[in-house]
């Protein structure tokens, strides 16, 4: 029989064709135990403050229930990032998501029956297509959703440290030096955009974030792990910029809790008060949304007393972790 179109014949000495087959990334990554420096130092809280002013001056209007101008720059900022100055924390091992949960990640869940249908019906429906994060879930969304991959949000710490490693210098995922074309941004909130806005009164976090900023590549968000040149030292992709990210941790109002204050330095974690009705939040890693500066692996946000578990916002996801206890 003839041979068919395609098939080698003999003396036929052209090279044959190789296929590259590469296995996919694991969904986690492997942060070993060990101690690390958290926190932000004096110069850089500093700097941090100057910038946020830049970005976010005080609204001209007065908000509607205290009267006053409303800024997030100031002595509430300055002052949580005063109590967060560097220190050295020690973890055990645990396992991180590589990427922040995609929404194709998010339907399977509630396919499943373990998440609720909310979190994509709810919200502002031009972020959710498949491919990109996952936002417009609750804190208590997200907790559900790790829950039923077995595992839980990250704390504050083992966040930070995923980002940074080991290196005290590193205030990003790749180092000390800010690449502003490597990872998804925002810019600073237009004066026009401004003025429209003003009259809201309303304190609402996306009435105050900046503009889109589409020199990183793109305008709005990026499908889950698009940037791998900005990847962290355990490989994490994302912890800078595209989505600002849950974690574990309350936001504590209570003067004598802020920032740092109170936590032990091993494993530190701060807890919900017994009857404590709809905590905020720690949320890190900047977004879309917002300038570089918020992006840093050392930095809250500074819209941080606003994320109360239970709202939602556009530019606000989550990834998950696990412990890693006797490996």
């Amino acid at each position: 029989a003839a041979p068919g179109p395609g098939a080698a014949r003999p003396g036929d000495r052209r090279p044959g064709r190789v296929a590259a087959i590469r296995a996919p990334l694991p969904r986690m990554v492997h942060v070993p135990a060990g101690a690390f420096q958290m926190g932000v130092d004096e110069d850089a809280a500093e700097a941090a403050v100057q910038q946020c002013e830049l970005a976010y001056p005080a609204q001209a209007g007065a908000h509607q229930i205290t009267g006053q101008r409303v800024g997030f720059c100031g002595v509430d900022y300055a002052d949580d990032l005063a109590r967060m100055r560097p220190r050295t924390v020690y973890l055990d091992g645990f396992a991180i998501d590589r990427d922040e949960v995609s929404v194709d990640d998010y339907r399977r869940c509630v396919a499943a029956g373990a998440c609720d249908l909310d979190a994509l019906v709810s919200g502002d429906q031009r972020y959710v297509r498949d491919g990109w994060p996952m936002v417009n879930v609750t804190w208590l969304e997200a907790q559900d959703f790790c829950r039923w991959r077995g595992g839980r949000l990250p704390t504050e710490a083992e966040w930070e440290r995923a980002a940074r490693g080991d290196d005290p210098t590193a205030v990003w995922p790749w180092g000390g030096a800010e690449r502003p074309r490597d990872f998804n941004h925002g810019q600073p909130r237009a004066e026009a955009m401004r003025e429209l806005e003003r009259p809201q009164l309303l304190l609402v976090p996306s009435q105050f974030l900046g503009d889109p900023d589409d020199s990183d590549g793109v305008a709005l968000l990026a499908p889950a792990g698009a940037y791998p040149w900005g990847a962290g030292p355990f490989g994490t992709r994302d912890q800078a910029g595209n989505v600002a990210e849950w974690t574990a941790d309350v936001f504590s109002h209570d003067d004598a809790a802020r920032g740092y204050d109170g936590l032990p330095t091993l494993g530190p974690v701060r807890e919900a008060k017994p009857g404590e009705v709809l905590p905020t939040r720690v949320v890190r890693g900047g977004s879309w949304r917002q300038p570089p500066f918020v992006a840093r692996a050392n930095l809250r946000d500074p819209f941080n007393r606003l994320y109360v578990q239970n709202e939602r916002f556009t530019h606000v996801g989550f990834r998950c972790a696990r412990p890693e206890r006797g490996r």
